[in-house]
């Protein structure tokens, strides 16, 4: 593992570069944020698909032990179709940043759902964060409604990314890394396309353009980066890897800066410093689980 750590640190920056990139991929679609969501999924899922059926044999060793995959791919699709939403109606730090807030959601949920022992400083890394979210959320009250609704899509996006992580925690002893992600990008993907179905949205219609960003959201963000990330696990302290997510939104803000030309404000910035301070003081105590952000 020592021997081959420069290697994975590498790679593990590579894959949060590039789920930094999916804000601003995401701005770059002219379609509903649902149509975006299933597309990136559904061909996401694909080749991951096609990959555990591959290389997969084996079979989880308990009863119903598939229902957590299952569930795991359920609050994948309502992460991201929240998450995208998100970014349509709100600023981009805003968006990552409350979605990074996953990991508090894990450690107020963990006693409960996990029989996990919430550590006491956790309780002063939530307060923390909520804090920031408070503060972001207050910088958005004078920009109107659909703002605000943009951050509420991102903390329900990481209340979702939580339950996808718990679900995750409950189901990978049982399952391989690519049987795993097989069965729940499949169940993310089959999920929101139904969404899209029921609410109506065209699949077809867009723009060229809109159909090489939905292909690169698809490539980048969740084929290069959550398999990078994942990936590096095998290699790097998952608290390591937890912690180096946090530069997610710091990537995003950047890239939104030089493409967008979105300057953070000043009540933006403060807020984000404080929900990532909160995020990783919650996250050092307990070696709580990170969602890759976008």
């Amino acid at each position: 593992m020592q021997q081959g750590r420069p290697y994975a640190l590498a790679i593990l920056a590579i894959g949060v570069m590039a789920c930094s990139s999916s804000a601003i991929l995401i701005r770059g679609a002219d379609a509903p944020a649902l149509v975006i969501a299933a597309y990136r999924m559904g061909l996401a899922a694909v080749p991951a698909g096609a990959l555990a059926l591959a290389t997969s044999r084996e079979r989880p060793s308990q009863n119903g032990m598939w229902a957590w995959p299952l569930l795991a791919g359920t609050f994948l699709a309502l992460d991201f179709a929240f998450w995208t939403a998100s970014v349509k109606q709100t600023s981009v730090i805003t968006a990552m940043v409350l979605v990074t807030t996953s990991p508090v959601f894990v450690a107020l949920a963990s006693p409960f759902v996990l029989g996990e022992r919430v550590a006491t400083a956790t309780w002063a890394g939530i307060g923390i964060a909520i804090a920031g979210a408070a503060l972001m959320a207050a910088e958005d009250l004078g920009e109107g409604l659909g703002t605000v609704v943009g951050d509420l899509s991102a903390l329900l996006a990481a209340i979702f990314a939580a339950g996808y992580l718990m679900a995750g925690r409950r189901a990978r002893p049982q399952l391989s890394w690519g049987s795993y992600i097989g069965v729940v990008y499949t169940v993310a993907a089959v999920l929101l396309v139904v969404s899209v179905m029921v609410a109506g949205d065209p699949f077809t219609g867009y723009s060229a353009k809109t159909f090489v960003v939905l292909g690169l959201l698809a490539l980048v963000p969740q084929l290069l980066g959550h398999t990078a990330i994942n990936w590096a696990l095998a290699y790097v302290p998952a608290a390591m890897v937890a912690v180096s997510l946090l530069g997610a939104p710091v990537g995003a803000t950047a890239l939104a800066a030089v493409v967008l030309g979105e300057i953070p404000s000043a009540f933006e910035a403060a807020g984000a410093l404080l929900v990532l301070t909160g995020v990783y003081v919650v996250l050092r105590p307990n070696r709580v689980a990170s969602a890759v952000p976008g």
